[in-house]
């Protein structure tokens, strides 16, 4: 009885191979002298199985313990690495944050750079009654070179009517003096003295230069 309890506590089937050999032949001599042997041997090697049970159970009770502490280790390192990922996860969260802050920072020092140079280029400027000041004298000019040019414009219209007139004048003198030379031409052939000219006075000759 107690060997069949001894047994079963420690899970001993040796039918299946899974126990030591050791163990096996031990019970298979037990058994033989339990059929054949003196009270002696029985004795003696029903302690020698004990005994060897006993170390067997001692290994098995060791394995355990490692077999434990491997499961422990196990769950201890499924739960370093399940805190692991987690801080990852959380690190690359912290990670995104800040890009999108220094993304955002160099936005801003964008800006004020750009605030800043236009802040020297309007120092540079002038004012804004300089400019008033500036655009008046301007449109002042523009209007005086318009009227220059008007005036200009009148005056070359004036001498070109001028020169017209000119050049008409020449041309009816010009034909004037062909009329005469022919005139005296035919007075020459004919025998007859020319007409006399009429008397010319001061105010036809002022009328000449006005008209001149």
């Amino acid at each position: 009885r107690v060997l069949g309890a001894r047994m079963r506590h420690s899970k001993f089937d040796g039918a299946n191979g899974a126990r030591p050999r050791k163990l096996l032949q031990q019970i298979l001599k037990l058994a033989s002298l339990l059929e054949e042997g003196t009270s002696e041997e029985i004795e003696a090697a029903h302690k020698q199985f004990l005994k060897d049970l006993a170390l067997y159970e001692f290994g098995m009770s060791k394995i355990q313990v490692v077999a434990d502490t491997s499961l422990r280790e196990v769950q201890a390192y499924k739960s370093l690495q399940a805190d692991l990922q987690s801080e990852m996860e959380k690190t690359s969260a912290e990670i995104e944050k800040l890009k999108e802050r220094v993304a955002h920072e160099r936005i801003v020092r964008k800006n004020k750079e750009e605030y800043t140079v236009l802040a020297k280029t309007v120092e540079h400027l002038p004012s804004r009654k300089q400019t008033e000041k500036d655009k008046t004298e301007l449109q002042d000019q523009l209007l005086r070179l318009e009227e220059q040019t008007s005036a200009q414009h009148q005056k070359m219209e004036l001498r070109k009517k001028q020169m017209l007139l000119l050049l008409h004048l020449a041309e009816e003198m010009k034909a004037n003096l062909d009329d005469d030379d022919d005139q005296l031409e035919q007075m020459a052939l004919s025998g007859t003295s020319p007409l006399p000219l009429p008397p010319v006075s001061p105010g036809d000759v002022e009328m000449g230069e006005a008209e001149a």
